[in-house]
């Protein structure tokens, strides 16, 4: 299978749903796109992320420590996953069977993570935070570990999917502390769960049915923690494409600081076609 590992503009790296490695003209009303932008602070990139447009799996990706190995958590972890699914036709599952994949899948990648961070000592202590998105018949299907994020968003609203591993996150469940308080805690970045670390690993599943209109975004904290809620929608709801919202999000995001990586898929476009529709046959990976 072909892969197109972005372009390289300035800072960003891309992906679209199509190959560009020519330099090509992006086609009218795409709507998916990723896009990392190593941001203001980092000297390297340690995100990952990869778009597997024809079976819709979209996967995020945040490496975390381990002696400069953040990079090689994440993208070890996006690799073990594509291996996992790569032969499998969730479309055709029941949600039941789609569920355990996922957590399946997940788990794979946590244990590839781990056994990878014994090897060598410059690995040691590496993880990774992620989300996996599934799409078919208007239902998303995630399943994340960290507090790498999924989102839809509607004119009306911006709904968290995906609920963070951590400390700030807890507190927030338990009405001890406010999301936007949660998000600008110096504990924002304690997180409970983790690809790849020694301890308990229990991800998350979750299932939304989304409407005409809705907009999903998967992103890293790099994202979320320079953007409230509120700016993400505004961005999201005042920009059509995909790749104008991707583009218009880590602009703000590194224009709010930039403190870390940034990582963005949108998946868009459900008020003017199939998601179907619009999807190559080649998988991206950044």
């Amino acid at each position: 299978m072909r892969r197109n590992y972005g372009r390289r503009y300035g800072n960003y790296q891309e992906t679209d749903l199509k190959r560009f490695f020519q330099g090509t003209t992006m086609p009218l009303n795409e709507s998916v796109y990723g896009m990392t932008d190593v941001g203001k602070k980092r000297a390297d990139n340690e995100d990952s992320f990869l778009l597997l447009s024809d079976k819709h799996l979209y996967i995020v990706s945040d490496g975390m420590g381990g002696h400069n190995a953040g990079d090689v958590a994440s993208a070890h972890a996006v690799a073990a996953l594509e291996s996992f699914l790569i032969d499998k036709n969730l479309s055709v599952m029941m949600p039941d069977e789609i569920r355990k994949t996922l957590m399946d899948a997940v788990m794979s990648a946590h244990k590839t993570v781990l056994d990878l961070s014994r090897t060598k000592t410059e690995y040691s202590n590496m993880g990774c935070t992620l989300v996996l998105a599934f799409i078919h018949n208007n239902t998303l299907y995630t399943c994340h570990a960290g507090d790498s994020r999924a989102y839809v968003i509607n004119h009306e609203e911006i709904v968290h999917v995906t609920t963070d591993h951590s400390v700030v996150m807890e507190l927030v469940v338990l009405g001890k502390m406010t999301k936007e308080a949660a998000r600008l805690s110096p504990m924002k970045n304690q997180i409970t769960q983790a690809l790849g670390l020694p301890h308990y690993f229990d991800p998350e599943y979750n299932r939304w049915e989304l409407k005409k209109g809705d907009t999903v975004l998967l992103c890293t904290d790099g994202l979320w923690d320079m953007l409230s809620d509120a700016q993400i929608h505004e961005l999201i709801i005042l920009n059509n494409s995909a790749k104008e919202i991707c583009k218009k999000l880590i602009d703000s995001a590194n224009h709010e600081g930039g403190y870390d990586n940034i990582t963005a898929v949108v998946i868009t476009g459900w008020a003017e076609s199939p998601l179907n529709d619009t999807v190559s046959e080649h998988d991206l990976r950044f």
